[in-house]
């Protein structure tokens, strides 16, 4: 909230192309042949609202249906807010990209990180089929359905002269003012807020409620083990891609503790969290391990975690009727080799 509290305007520059997604950066690269058209960009955060999260129990969980459908909720994503944003420039794209540059992209804003892509191996399984006829409104629906909406709008009103109404109007100091009741969105927070009233503080924070658990046809889900320390709702321990993908495997602990020292020595603390994470490029964004890290490491943060990739590796996973194996080997360059037999 701190753009909020300080009217704080938020600046970016615009780099010059005609391709989307659009690339907006906080400074301009030293060294551009062209920096004088990279195109300043400015919005002031006018308004915050309740941070609601979408993970973690039965509420959240049926606001992420409302808002992306059953699969287009990026994994990374553990929360929202509604934004009122007031532009100071108008460039293409720009409230889309500068969030999504400070890492808040809109709800539904597959270009910008928003949304689950239909070009994912995810979406692909569900829906990949192109003889579906509701292909395009499933893609719609889980993936495209933008949570962006101009809610004000003012201007003065014109001052006509009693000889010639319709040719010579003048500015006057009347201003009109019009500003949207709602949003289609609406609905889905105040039903997230009525129904999170009704949860008791256990229902909240159990790490065992059924709501609480992140449902993915493309994942196995491990049981979830921790010291009784960690009170909230953790992210699934083990979460593997089908198929041969890298992996990462993360050292989690709380920031209240004193500083872990060695990659395993802490293997059988039981205050130290172990989260094991492979996806391929198209799920993670990326083909390097630091793409496959970078969703739970933020999950984590998010929580008030410390967190450390210890090493990385690549992981063959496959669940069928007729064979069930997950191998792991290999190692990462820029982490080091993960500790397989942990994983």
């Amino acid at each position: 909230r701190k753009y909020q509290t300080k009217g704080t305007v938020t600046r970016h520059f615009l780099e010059p192309s005609i391709r989307a997604p659009k690339r907006f950066l906080s400074t301009i690269p030293a060294g551009v042949d062209d920096a004088e058209s990279w195109a300043e960009c400015l919005l002031k955060i006018a308004k915050v609202g309740d941070v609601c999260t979408v993970v973690g129990n039965a509420p959240s969980d049926s606001l992420a249906r409302d808002l992306w459908g059953m699969h287009g909720k990026p994994n990374e994503t553990c929360a929202v807010a509604e934004l009122e944003i007031e532009l100071l420039t108008g460039r293409t794209h720009q409230i889309r990209g500068q969030l999504a540059a400070m890492n808040f992209p809109l709800v539904g804003d597959v270009q910008y990180g928003g949304a689950v892509p239909s070009s994912s191996t995810l979406w692909q399984k569900n829906y990949g089929n192109n003889q579906n006829p509701d292909r395009e409104i499933q893609s719609y629906i889980d993936s495209e359905k933008l949570a962006l909406q101009c809610c004000s709008l003012e201007f003065l009103d014109p001052k006509y002269s009693e000889d010639e109404p319709e040719t010579n109007a003048k500015r006057s100091n009347k201003w009109n003012s019009f500003r949207l009741d709602n949003v289609f969105w609406t609905s889905f927070l105040q039903n997230y807020h009525d129904e999170s009233a009704k949860l008791s503080s256990s229902e909240i924070t159990s790490m065992l409620d059924e709501g609480m658990t992140f449902r993915d046809s493309s994942h196995e889900i491990l049981p979830l083990s921790v010291g009784t320390e960690f009170n909230v709702e953790l992210p699934p321990r083990v979460l593997l891609s089908h198929g041969t993908n890298k992996y990462v495997i993360v050292k989690a602990w709380r920031s209240d503790r004193e500083t872990m020292v060695g990659l395993d020595s802490d293997v059988d603390d039981p205050n130290v969290l172990w989260f094991v994470r492979s996806a391929s490029p198209s799920e993670c964004g990326g083909p390097y391990h630091a793409n496959v890290a970078e969703g739970i490491l933020r999950e984590l943060a998010a929580l008030g975690f410390i967190t450390k990739v210890t090493g990385g590796g690549r992981v063959d996973y496959c669940v069928s009727k007729e064979i069930s194996h997950a191998h792991v080997f290999g190692f990462s360059y820029g982490f080091g080799k993960g500790n397989h037999e942990l994983v």
